[in-house]
C-alpha cells in the first residue's frame, strides 16, 4: 500500500530528475517569472521547449548553489576544528608560560633572599661582628 497522497505522487513525477531543495530554503510565495509578450505569442511546442530549457538551467543553478553551500559547510567544520585545536594550543602555551614565569619568580625570589642574606653578612663583617 502506498501512503503518498495524489499531490505527492504528482510532485514526485514532476520533479523526477531534478534536485530537490531543502524545505526550509523554499519560500512560500516566490516571485513569479515575468515573460515578455513575445513568449505568449509563440507556438506551444516552442514554449514547452523554452520552459524545459529554463527549468533545466534553474535546476543546474540550484544544484551549483547547493553544492557550494555544502562545500562551505565542510570548510566551516574544518575551520571550527582548527579553531578548537588552536584554542587548545594557546591554552597549553599559556599554561607553559605561566609555569615558566612562576619558576622564574621563585628563582628571582631566591636570588633576592640570597642577596639580602649576603648584604646582611657584609654589614656584619664591616662592623666587625665576626662569628
Amino acid at each position: 500500500m502506498n501512503d503518498q497522497s495524489p499531490q505527492d505522487k504528482l510532485t514526485d513525477l514532476i520533479v523526477d530528475g531534478f534536485h530537490r531543495l531543502d524545505d526550509h530554503l523554499i519560500e512560500r510565495n516566490p516571485p513569479k517569472i515575468t515573460f515578455l509578450d513575445g513568449f505568449y505569442k509563440k507556438e506551444e511546442p516552442l514554449k514547452l521547449t523554452y520552459l524545459i530549457k529554463l527549468a533545466s538551467t534553474m535546476n543546474h543553478a540550484a544544484k551549483l548553489v547547493s553544492d557550494e553551500r555544502d562545500q562551505l559547510l565542510e570548510l566551516m567544520v574544518k575551520k571550527e576544528k582548527q579553531l578548537e585545536q588552536m584554542e587548545k594550543n594557546v591554552r597549553a602555551n599559556n599554561e607553559m608560560l605561566n609555569s615558566e614565569v612562576q619558576r622564574m619568580n621563585e628563582k628571582r625570589q631566591g636570588f633576592n633572599d640570597e642577596i639580602m642574606r649576603l648584604t646582611k653578612r657584609v654589614k656584619e663583617l664591616e662592623r666587625g661582628d665576626n662569628d
